[in-house]
């Protein structure tokens, strides 16, 4: 993502080539060049410096991507798996997981399905191009994989694995006898129905971990996420009730985001761990990539980028002015804070207000919202 405009020639004197995203097409092209089958100038996606000129160069011969369907699985034959140290993180369950064992990476499809969200690097490829395999397929990757390292434990590391690809996934998995233990990243959206989340369950799922981002659905639709609080309420809830570790993406300082915008998104957060919608859940604070909608059309979201100097190496992170003016470092002590006792089921009866050094307003949001969007 961030060498996309690669101009320093000294990377070259470390490197031979840099290619970009996939990169089974560039290293095809690549190996056939080193072989001496394919010109320079036929090479894809691929950065180099010139013998001539000293300057770096881009090539990229446009040539079709190899198919989600075809790429393989990955393999870790040669390596000693059962030297490597389990790493602890017990502040939050999901970082933990994360961290402690050994889990086989697998992706269910190429891509994200939704690719709308304003914050996300849309307009790059490895968001941006969806493309997917047959349940079969899949099932036969995990069963390889399970024979090359005797693990059955999987983690599914797509942008956000699909409902109707992960349903299949799972009565293939069932139909097989094939039991394993798997977790992934995906949207809470309203085809994870209760009776959809127990069967994931029954397949071996055992956590998923999706965008809440800021609790806030005026800011949600902001950013094109396609989700409400409700909506993420009862998905969650559903997921919970199968026996599924529930983890949160939460972000702050998105633009426009004002100090009452915060204080109601912790309050919706407060209520979703009371409900036991949530288990885990971590605050990132938002950062404008050059890649993403915000970056590329930020007069559409009430913000002016500032002007980053010539830069020759990694570009991605831009900053911005908000006319709001709020400090977020200060505010996000606050949210972590609240979070990190939250977890551990502690302050969930005490007014969010209380979490924050300054003085701020009074939730907007109703003291029993959750409650009522799931019925209770």
């Amino acid at each position: 993502t961030e060498l996309r405009e690669l101009a320093e020639p000294r990377v070259f004197d470390h490197f031979d080539y840099v290619t970009l995203d996939d990169g089974e097409r560039p290293l095809l092209a690549l190996l056939e060049h080193l072989q001496g089958r394919r010109g320079r100038s036929r090479l894809v996606r691929t950065f180099v410096r010139d013998p001539d000129t000293g300057q770096v160069r881009y090539i990229n011969l446009a040539e079709p991507d190899v198919p989600f369907a075809q790429v393989g699985t990955p393999t870790w034959d040669g390596l000693p798996l059962d030297r490597y140290l389990s790493v602890l993180d017990m502040l939050n369950p999901m970082h933990r997981l994360w961290s402690d064992g050994r889990w086989n990476k697998l992706t269910v499809a190429h891509g994200c399905y939704w690719k709308k969200c304003s914050f996300c690097d849309v307009s790059l490829d490895y968001i941006g191009r969806y493309d997917g395999a047959a349940a079969g397929l899949l099932v036969d990757r995990i069963e390889a994989i399970i024979a090359e390292t005797g693990q059955t434990g999987f983690h599914f590391v797509d942008e956000a694995a699909p409902p109707k690809a992960l349903r299949a996934l799972a009565e293939e998995l069932l139909r097989r006898g094939v039991a394993i233990s798997w977790w992934g990243n995906i949207r809470f959206e309203k085809s994870f129905s209760p009776e959809l989340c127990q069967l994931l369950a029954d397949s071996g799922c055992i956590a998923v971990s999706g965008g809440l981002e800021v609790a806030s659905d005026r800011l949600l639709q902001l950013m094109k996420k396609g989700v409400s609080v409700e909506q993420v309420a009862r998905v969650t809830h559903a997921f919970t009730a199968a026996g599924v570790l529930v983890h949160a993406y939460l972000m702050y300082g998105f633009p426009t985001q004002t100090v009452h915008d915060t204080v109601d998104a912790l309050e919706y957060v407060r209520q979703l761990f009371e409900a036991g919608c949530i288990q885990s859940g971590f605050f990132h604070r938002f950062a404008c990539t050059v890649h993403s909608p915000v970056g590329r059309n930020p007069e559409e979201f009430g913000v002016t980028l500032v002007a980053l100097p010539e830069i020759t190496f990694a570009k991605n992170d831009v900053g911005f002015i908000d006319p709001t003016g709020v400090d977020h470092d200060r505010l996000g002590k606050a949210l972590n804070k609240a979070l990190y006792n939250y977890m551990h089921g502690i302050g969930l009866d005490t007014d969010v207000r209380a979490w924050f050094e300054d003085k701020v307003p009074r939730p907007r949001v109703a003291r029993h919202f959750i409650a009522r969007a799931l019925g209770a």
